[in-house]
């Protein structure tokens, strides 16, 4: 058995930034930890269905198309959930976007519909899910600042970035997630907060 922390959040939010010091922390302690990225770990078919799926919603972006990639995903997830995370025995898997993300990026669906569905059917529930949230105008700056830039298949500006934002703190709040906030607080205080957190979960108090 496994230990799944998700990371989740709009963004520009920091995510990256937490997980690698996660990493590097719980790494220490000598206790298998592993960092995942959901979108790399899709099969290639599902992967390729996804990406023509994000295509067409930029090109004309509907209810169909949203209600189609939320299908994709979970099918994905429920892929991963039976077939890859198993892999991982007696590690800690620190993943980057997991259903919890549904709540930023479906734009025509009700992210507590989303998410059930996603539970229901049979994808993994984290032991712990980490919602790193920001002000969206400073999540906004940095995501447009950075090399990369945006890098979303879904959001095209600051308004649909408000809004993701606005969702996604009442879906935390709704489903009980630990709440992060990365405007107040700096990326070294919430990596340890994240790992005492993980230490209770697992009740080893030699990953702090």
């Amino acid at each position: 058995m496994n230990t799944l922390i998700s990371f989740d959040g709009p963004k520009g939010v920091g995510k990256t930034t937490l997980i690698r010091l996660v990493h590097q922390r719980l790494s220490a302690s000598s206790h298998p930890v592993v960092a995942l990225v959901e979108k790399d770990l899709i099969p290639a078919p599902q992967a390729a269905l996804l990406g023509s799926l994000y295509a067409a919603m930029k090109l004309s972006p509907t209810l169909e198309t949203d209600k189609a990639i939320a299908d994709a995903l979970k099918s994905a997830r429920l892929t991963l959930t039976r077939e890859v995370l198993p892999t991982f025995d007696g590690a800690v898997i620190l993943l980057d976007r997991w259903y919890p993300s549904d709540a930023v990026f479906r734009r025509f669906l009700s992210s507590d519909e989303t998410v059930a569905a996603n539970i229901t059917e049979g994808v993994r529930v984290p032991d712990l899910t980490f919602a790193v949230q920001c002000d969206p105008g400073i999540s906004w700056q940095r995501a447009t600042a950075r090399e990369r830039n945006l890098d979303s298949k879904v959001i095209r500006g600051y308004d649909d970035h408000y809004q993701a934002t606005l969702s996604f703190e009442r879906a935390a709040q709704q489903f009980g997630w630990r709440i992060l906030r990365s405007d107040s607080r700096t990326p070294e205080m919430l990596a340890e907060e994240v790992c005492s957190e993980i230490a209770g979960v697992m009740g080893r108090a030699n990953l702090r």
